[in-house]
């Protein structure tokens, strides 16, 4: 805004205006802001347009304030026809501004809303910090307690409310409006003066700590295994070890010491923390937030009272310990879902008198197929009139009520182990799943909150379920769970352009964890060095740490450990050193690259199943260069119709247009009356018709027990009918290409685990627009062991053998030169063997290779030129 019309503005209507070091912020009398400015550049960041200083929610209508006046250090804010007033204390510190509530006039006020304003610096928007921020200018609200809920309302606007349900009289919020190169010198002396949560690691504000620039293991530290995973650790660089909660904790809850693994104890636990410390590394504490686990002895022989429900029903007749089914008078409410992934009310566990009861299904006002004396409770008779309590459930445990001495009970447990044991770190983990209490903004700080008070160390804070009033007490946040399939795109795609933005638009240090270390299993392969150096180099780009997840057990399976983590510590050692020059860290954030002595060469690896008839085509976007490359043998499957596969659909489907938000629609589901046991029919062959040659691609996806998926995508780009097979999922296409609505169902639960063996329905979706398309069948295709012997590729009149006989899961690696390796499919080295015949030369563009045997072959292409890794 003009700053000549706004003096004259003031002027002409008695405006109040507050001023620091910094910024002046101009209020008129009608109680509209008409400025913001930053004294040192004469810049107003008050975005066009006028918005009231405060507003009342009263009787559910809003009203704006109508009028300012100035009596002493208050402000007083009227709201016209309301006759409500609210007194401001207003106290101007050298570089932020204090907005303290001190009194509320008028009946019924539910909520008040002040501090309003809509600032012109909106490029990012950090509402975990409540901040909205660009390159020169930040400007920040700050509640002084956990009762206020700072808002970013869209469009630069920020705001704090107050609700009476938690108080609004003695509440206030810190303005801070500053040069973004201070902000956070600002916020540090906010939480400070005002005596806000500021936690320090060796002397230093934690967010600012060279702690949080360290990456850390995730796993399952033991009495037994420390000597091992401390030399893994170690070998990694990592400077922390995090031991899972089912590790250290029998149950969640009362979290009894895990003996199998601390046979001592407590004792033992700490003489763990002990040793860690002794070889120069620190331990952090994971657990899940206020989470109570069914076997936990808050819950069997007699649930604690304090547990988390979220619904009542009362029993309308008697019943004895053996029925199955219950009346009640209203169940209308009640899940019919179990408790899988997600936040939303679900769950079968009900609870009467002492007695928890598992439901199945729900008819007319009856529970019915009941499992009595579920959880280790006893069944028993109940009298009607009884009151039914769901219990809330969140991945399949129940939460404590954060309203009762529950909290403070397990606060007192996790903070005691903390202090007692010498711990270094503690991740809350779950802790948005407390918003089963009530609003988010509030009640998923609570139970962090109590924790963090009790301690009497330094303690790196980390979780998940972010407000603003755990933004203070967090150090740094993760980048959210790992994948175990297509980690290269959930990085990029997820991990970065999601989380990591998240943190950094909200001033919060991350680190790009979890990331999953993996052996072999059916439902994903073992990690490779590829991938490792994939998450090495975005580290390095974004200079951020991480945090590998994974078990001594996968350690010790994959026979490629050492040999990755001493990767991963060498870009650890570089980007530490911070030597790195800005220009180059900016490149390294897209693509893929490699580091060959002192530079960083682009790279890629193009993974294709050949055609029947063994041929393929790799594109090299580079120059001309010689055959590098991956080859693993992969199962031999049947040919499709073959009567060992098994029918997961038959007949004429026809799918019509998408029904629903995009991408994901559900265009079909057949649900199977028991699971299907899939773990060696894992590939699918699809035949189905199309009419017209579209840019639609179908998702022909299998569910598992858990709402958990796996997708295989079809391009229907051609006409007439056709069978396609396809021998794995093709996940790695989801995120960048068409990212499913969370309405249809969450990409992530296509990317973690899957139990093939536990197949509960095929769904039919649309990922990219929908075509006239009808599907034929759908098989499941049997595998059997494949032995592929001296395996070959043929570019032109060039043949490569390699002389070797590989089973299932077996792979070749050629880098070159005069050998190949030869591992199994959890990189243990097999052999080394020497290639017969000449390397064929990989042309610019496209290349026709034949490929003899069942395999699939990944080709390894490089750049010429690259990029410098020291200055």
């Amino acid at each position: 805004m003009n700053q000549t019309l706004v003096v004259l503005l003031l002027l002409a209507t008695g405006a109040l205006a507050q001023d620091n070091r910094l910024i002046r912020l101009d209020v008129a009398a009608n109680a509209t802001v008409v400025g913001l400015l930053e004294k040192e550049t004469r810049h107003d960041w008050l975005a066009t347009g006028k918005r009231p200083f405060a507003t009342i929610k009263k009787g559910g209508r809003y009203f704006p304030a109508t009028g300012l006046t100035r009596h002493g250090a208050l402000w007083r804010v009227e709201f016209g026809s309301t006759e409500a007033e609210v007194d401001l204390r207003v106290t101007v510190r050298p570089r932020y501004l204090l907005f303290e509530v001190v009194r509320v006039k008028g009946d019924g006020i539910e909520e008040l809303r002040f501090a309003e304003l809509q600032v012109a610096c909106a490029k990012n928007n950090g509402w975990w910090a409540g901040t909205c921020w660009n390159d020169q200018f930040a400007v920040g609200l700050f509640g002084l307690s956990d009762r206020v809920h700072v808002q970013l309302r869209g469009n630069g606007n920020l705001a704090a409310s107050l609700y009476s349900e938690f108080g609004i009289e003695g509440e206030g919020v810190a303005l801070v409006a500053a040069p973004t190169n201070r902000f956070l010198d600002i916020v540090e002396e906010v939480e400070r003066d005002c005596r806000l949560p500021s936690p320090r690691l060796g002397g230093r504000w934690a967010k600012r700590s060279p702690s949080v620039k360290t990456s850390y293991l995730f796993t399952d530290l033991t009495e037994a295994n420390a000597d091992e995973t401390i030399r893994y650790a170690k070998l990694g660089g990592f400077k922390y070890i995090m031991i899972y909660e089912s590790t250290w904790s029998k149950s969640l809850g009362s979290y009894p010491i895990n003996t199998n693994h601390f046979p001592r104890g407590e004792p033992s636990l700490k003489a763990v923390v002990d040793k860690c410390h002794a070889a120069g590394l620190k331990v952090g504490l994971h657990f899940l937030t206020s989470f109570v686990s069914k076997h936990d002895p808050l819950v069997r022989p007699v649930p604690d009272p304090r547990l988390l429900k979220d619904d009542r029903a009362v029993l309308t007749a008697d019943i004895d310990e053996h029925a199955t089914e219950i009346a009640a008078d209203s169940l209308a409410t009640f899940p019919t879902e179990g408790a899988f992934y997600g936040d939303n009310k679900a769950g079968f566990d009900i609870q009467i008198d002492n007695e928890i009861i598992q439901y199945r299904a729900i008819g007319t006002n009856t529970f019915l197929k009941c499992l009595r004396g579920f959880a280790g409770t006893k069944a028993a008779p109940h009298k009607a009139g009884a009151t039914i309590h769901h219990l809330v459930e969140r991945y399949g445990c129940y939460l404590a009520d954060l309203r009762t001495t529950l909290k403070n009970e397990i606060s007192e447990r996790i903070a005691g182990l903390i202090n007692r044991c010498g711990f270094d770190m503690v991740y809350f983990d779950g802790g948005e799943c407390n918003s089963a209490n009530g609003p988010y903004w509030y009640w998923v700080s609570q139970q962090q909150d109590d924790v963090c008070r009790r301690f009497k160390r330094e303690v790196l804070v980390q979780g998940s379920g972010g407000t603003q009033w755990t933004w203070h007490w967090f150090a740094r946040g993760c980048c959210d769970d790992f994948a175990a399939i297509a980690p290269k795109p959930y990085l990029d795609c997820h991990k970065i352009a999601d989380s990591w933005e998240h943190y950094t638009q909200s001033f919060m240090p991350a680190e790009l964890g979890w990331w999953g270390f993996l052996a072999a299993e059916p439902d994903h392969p073992a990690t490779t060095p590829d991938e490792v150096e994939y998450y090495a180099v975005r580290m390095l780009a974004l200079n951020t740490p991480v945090s590998l997840e994974t078990s001594l057990s996968a350690l010790q399976r994959n026979g490629r450990t050492e040999e990755m983590l001493a990767l991963l510590a060498s870009y650890e050692r570089l980007r530490l050193r911070d030597e790195l020059p800005t220009a180059i860290r900016q490149q390294l954030r897209t693509g893929e690259w490699h580091r060959v002595g002192n530079r960083f060469v682009p790279i890629r690896y193009d993974t294709q199943y050949p055609a029947t008839s063994g041929h393929l085509t790799a594109t090299n976007t580079f120059g001309a260069q010689p055959l590098r490359l991956r080859l693993q043998a992969v199962p031999t499957l049947t040919a499709p119709g073959d009567s060992r596969n098994l029918t997961l659909l038959d007949g004429e489907h026809a799918l019509g247009p998408a029904n629903g938000p995009m991408p994901g629609a559900l265009a079909r589901r057949i649900t199977f009356d028991h699971p299907l046991n899939l773990l060696h029919h894992r590939a699918l062959a699809v035949t189905l018709r199309v009419e017209t040659p579209t840019n639609a691609v179908l998702n022909v996806q299998l569910e598992a027990a858990g709402k958990t998926y796996r997708d295989h995508y079809i391009d229907l780009n051609f006409t007439g009918e056709k069978t396609i097979v396809i021998p794995e999922p093709t996940t790695e296409r989801m995120l960048p290409e068409f990212r499913p609505a969370h309405a249809n169902y969450a990409f992530k639960a296509a990317m973690y685990g899957f139990q093939y063996q536990r197949i509960v329905a095929l769904n039919l979706r649309w990922m990219r627009a929908s075509a006239p398309c009808r599907v034929l069948r759908v098989e499941a295709l049997a595998e059997s062991e494949t032995v592929l012997k001296d395996p070959s590729v043929t570019l032109g009149n060039a043949t490569l053998v390699f002389p070797a006989t590989l089973k299932t899961g077996d792979y070749i690696e050629f880098w070159g030169g005069n050998t190949a390796r030869l591992f199994d499919r959890n990189g243990h080295l097999l052999a080394s063997v020497t290639p017969l015949g000449p390397v064929p030369l990989l042309a610019t563009g496209a290349n026709e290779l034949t490929l003899n045997g069942n395999a699939k072959l990944t080709v390894i292409t490089t750049g010429n030129s690259g990029l410098p890794s020291n200055r």
